[in-house]
């Protein structure tokens, strides 16, 4: 898919960069804001109807009472004080920051704050990616682009740290891009965004390699290799690790997030599976047309584009919880490209030829994007006092935990993985939860696994004794209930269609 490198830079030469985009006629400029608010607006209907998805993660249970147990007491922890089964063992809350952010919306505003505060992010990624888009792109393309990759990810989009941090990825990778495509230093601001991105979620070792493909691609336009720029450009590559140090766990978050692959229990955690077109049919279909799409065309890319894509493509068949970053940057890495291709979706084609009615819109902005702000502001409000969410019993099984409460259990817990940010929510030590990419180790999980069998029954009651357990959380269809039906001594004191509980008889 590589042209010549001669003729690639000609034609980056002669095509307008994206500074001249945002020099364009001040008419174009303006119906591209008109045009990204309207997408906003939108966009903000439709995540407020898709509102209680964001909550349907019992990771973020977990996430809030970390970050007020941090803000609380003032100090970070370095051991496990979450669950009975790994008490006492190393643990680090290596994404602080943003843990705060959502303890603090959740302080303020209950699961409503929680809520408005993801669907804000999520409308500022929307913004960062239509604007990213929209320098090289018609702005309805770039809002459809934006949209599309915002709506295949939504299965991710929830409140969590990697959705928290997701505007300062977007920031560092495009403005990096651009940079790079510009063929100018990289802005050195940048490296207090990689300081933030490593207090907030473990996924900035990935802005480490962004940042060298910016460079690779910086060389590629400019064939430049002794110059003061791209001395620049070593020394901020050199910085960004130092930059991402700057928190208070060190380096040790560094080691914490490449060693994460060598956990033993990220095969048998939902979100860390690898691809499967069985299960992912609709992103299949979508990689397959848009593949077949660019092969019949003659679009063509630089190589440095095309490994990026590959990486992240490569991350998502690894491990699928990584579509955010294929969908929301690839369309990034190919606009100038995509423009430069096809005249008919250029900003600057599109901007030259707007026609004299067209160019009377930016009175209608001078009203019309206020009246949008206000309109958001307005929703807003009115959400926080009406709207009413919390996360689904899928995921928050209040009534099952209340259930054993006024039995009166005693003992540790036995529950099931997606039960146990719940637990830690309410402050009960939980047998496993949501941090298997650094607990649960020493064949726990496997063990867990071989007790859901039917011939699982002795190592179930091996963990019952080892751990002592008292009583069982765990979801209707869980391979461990038939076992607990049979054992002596033990009762089921409740059920429902999300959660079932069973408890020693002496309890």
């Amino acid at each position: 898919m590589n042209q010549s490198p001669s003729s690639y830079a000609a034609a980056a030469d002669a095509y307008p960069t994206a500074e001249s985009a945002t020099a364009a006629p001040a008419d174009a400029l303006q119906i591209r804001r008109l045009i990204g608010a309207g997408f906003a607006l939108i966009m903000a209907f439709a995540f407020v109807a898709a509102a209680p998805q964001l909550l349907n993660d019992p990771d973020t249970l977990w996430h809030i009472t970390v970050g007020a147990d941090i803000w609380q007491t003032k100090s970070f922890p370095h051991t496990d004080a979450y669950s009975h089964s790994f008490a006492g063992e190393p643990w680090i809350a290596k994404e602080w920051l943003s843990q705060i952010i959502l303890y603090a919306a959740y302080a303020t505003g209950g699961w409503n704050g929680v809520v408005l505060l993801t669907i804000s992010v999520l409308l500022i990624v929307l913004a960062q990616t239509y604007w990213a888009l929209s320098l090289h792109l018609k702005p309805i393309i770039a809002g459809a682009v934006a949209i599309g990759a915002i709506s295949l990810s939504a299965d991710v989009l929830v409140a969590r740290p990697h959705i928290i941090v997701l505007p300062l990825i977007l920031l560092f990778v495009a403005r990096l891009w651009i940079a790079a495509e510009e063929k100018r230093a990289p802005a050195f601001w940048l490296l207090g965004v990689m300081c933030l991105w490593s207090n907030m979620h473990a996924s900035f070792t990935f802005g480490f390699v962004a940042a060298f493909l910016a460079f690779l691609l910086y060389l590629h336009e400019t064939r430049d290799f002794m110059s003061r720029r791209t001395m620049l450009w070593i020394g901020f590559l050199a910085l960004c690790p130092v930059a991402a140090i700057i928190h208070p766990y060190g380096v040790h978050t560094i080691w914490s997030t490449v060693s994460v692959g060598t956990s033993e229990a990220l095969p048998y955690v939902q979100e860390w599976r690898a691809f499967s077109a069985a299960e992912d049919f609709k992103v299949e279909a979508v990689l397959l047309a848009g593949l077949a799409a660019l092969m019949a065309s003659r679009f063509r890319t630089n190589i440095v584009a095309a490994l990026f894509i590959c990486l992240l493509l490569h991350m998502y068949f690894t491990h699928t919880r990584f579509i955010y970053l294929l969908f929301l940057i690839a369309p990034v890495l190919l606009a100038r490209d995509l423009a430069q291709t096809f005249e008919g979706v250029s900003f600057q084609r599109w901007a030259s030829a707007l026609s004299s009615s067209e160019r009377g819109v930016p009175r209608i902005v001078q009203m019309g994007a206020p009246a949008i702000a206000l309109a958001l502001a307005a929703c807003a409000a009115l959400l926080q006092t009406t709207a009413r969410w919390s996360p689904p019993p899928t995921s928050y099984p209040i009534a099952a935990i209340e259930a054993a409460r006024a039995h009166g259990v005693t003992g540790n817990v036995m529950n099931e993985y997606g039960f146990g940010g719940a637990l830690i929510f309410e402050r009960i030590p939980t047998f496993i939860d949501g941090r298997a990419d650094r607990l649960f180790q020493d064949g726990f999980m496997p063990a867990i696994e071989k007790s859901m069998q039917s011939d699982g029954v002795d190592m179930l009651k091996t963990q019952i004794a080892d751990y002592e357990i008292g009583w069982a959380l765990m979801r209707p269809e869980d391979g461990r209930r038939r076992h607990f039906e049979r054992f002596a001594g033990w009762s089921k004191i409740y059920e429902d269609n999300h959660a079932v509980v069973f408890a020693e008889d002496s309890n």
